[in-house]
């Protein structure tokens, strides 16, 4: 089951426990994570760059440890084993990362549930987020020669249960179908397993087939905070099946575009149709970088006719070398049969990260997004969070402590309506820390 369909039907589940309040809830099902590079985004090609934001931004995010998977502890370990030498000569690279988390809620919310969050749902609970394993080959692109490579990534933790695709690996969902939480808090998932090929064509194409991320980030190095956004975990997709193509127009301008059987599809499919998708990246020399990413076409449930579009464009910019702030708004669109209206949800969010030291920095996010009539988020409403966070890297210096983070942060959200706590209060305080250890 997908993230957004959960966030629907925990909250219908509970309003229709806790309190007099009936709704009528849609069912919906609900990019790829590039290391950072100590050396900085500028010797990066932009495809290359790595993911800040909650959505599809590239842009180097601060006092992140040095992430070159071939540079990581594990990758250490085995080149001093017999296999070293055959994985450096073949470009292949053994990585991953933990995480683990506790967060805790003022509001003591009814069945330790934080509405509206994702990975984070759970109220004064310890868990063991990630446990994620990556077998990954790039491709050449500037070899101007073919090329094949392919990623595949494994994961086991409590995050896995949120993002399993249409019969794979959701058997444990499906299962428990009748209950508030979607089946076993620790669950395993595939998020990626592709095959790219480079073909030799100007400036190198790249095909990519398979299953993947485009959108949203599972990656916690992918953000300053532990939490994500309202958008983060309703109005985007997490994984998506099919086949895109990727051309590098120069080194500030690059296009993907492609399709796939449709939002958290993989080895079913809940409509037989496909969707279109695609997403433009520009740089603005070192300093601003630019994201406009779409995905359109037919999603409901045995439904070919009516489409759903979404349009996410972020931006972030590098003031100084200590200051960067950054932006993310998103539009989503929903026809719906038989008379029906249809469905949108829009928001915007702002970010500003100001970086100490390579051991600290402190970061704020504002956000607001409108779910007009419920589809997202099973109430129609107003959303409003406000987060301040640390990124702390203790052992920055260290040959293995650099790859270990901590990132404690207060959060309060707000709702028009009254949606935490079983659909009784408008808003919620949390307080929560993760530590994540790449390797």
């Amino acid at each position: 089951m997908s993230q957004r369909r959960w966030i629907a039907r925990a909250a219908t589940l509970a309003a229709s426990a806790l309190c007099p309040v009936v709704m009528t809830t849609s069912a919906a099902l609900a990019g790829d994570v590039r290391p950072a590079d100590p050396t900085g985004p500028q010797s990066l090609s932009l495809d290359e760059r790595p993911v800040y934001l909650d959505e599809n931004l590239p842009s180097q995010a601060p006092n992140a440890a040095p992430l070159n998977p071939s540079d990581r502890p594990l990758m250490g370990l085995l080149n001093n084993t017999p296999v070293g030498r055959p994985l450096q000569e073949s470009r292949i690279n053994v990585y991953g990362w933990a995480e683990g988390s506790y967060q805790y809620n003022f509001m003591n919310p009814a069945k330790g549930l934080n509405l509206g969050r994702v990975f984070d749902l759970n109220d004064n609970r310890f868990q063991m987020n990630q446990l994620d394993l990556i077998i990954e080959r790039k491709v050449d692109l500037a070899s101007h020669q073919w090329d094949v490579g392919g990623r595949l990534e494994m994961l086991y933790g409590t995050d896995a249960r949120f993002i399993h695709s249409n019969g794979m690996f959701d058997f444990s969902n499906r299962a428990n179908a009748g209950s508030i939480t979607p089946g076993p808090e620790y669950q395993f998932d595939i998020p990626q397993v592709y095959v790219d090929v480079g073909v030799p064509i100007g400036n190198g194409l790249r095909i990519r087939a398979g299953k993947f991320l485009f959108f949203k980030q599972i990656d916690p190095n992918a953000s300053v905070f532990y939490t994500h956004s309202f958008t983060f975990g309703a109005a985007l997709p997490f994984t998506l099946t099919g086949v895109t193509g990727y051309y590098a127009l120069s080194d500030d301008l690059s296009i993907e575009a492609g399709i796939s059987r449709g939002w958290g599809q993989s080895l079913k499919d809940n409509n037989g149709a496909i969707n279109g998708l695609g997403r433009i990246r520009y740089s603005l020399g070192k300093t601003t970088d630019l994201s406009v990413a779409l995905i359109t076409g037919p999603e409901l449930d045995n439904d070919n006719s009516h489409y759903r579009t979404v349009v996410d464009a972020t931006i972030t910019h590098q003031l100084t070398d200590k200051i960067t702030i950054l932006g993310d708004g998103v539009y989503g669109y929903q026809a719906l049969p038989g008379g029906m209206t249809s469905a949108s949800w829009y928001g915007v969010a702002g970010y500003g990260v100001y970086k100490f030291s390579d051991q600290v920095s402190v970061a704020g996010r504002l956000e607001w997004y409108r779910d007009e009539e419920g589809f997202t988020t099973g109430l129609a409403q107003n959303l409003y969070e406000a987060t301040a966070g640390l990124t702390i890297t203790p052992f920055a210096n260290d040959a293995i402590g650099q790859y270990f983070r901590l990132r404690p942060e207060v959060r309060y959200d707000y709702s028009s309506r009254n949606y935490f706590d079983g659909f009784r209060r408008h808003d919620q305080v949390t307080v929560a820390i993760d530590a994540v250890f790449n390797f």
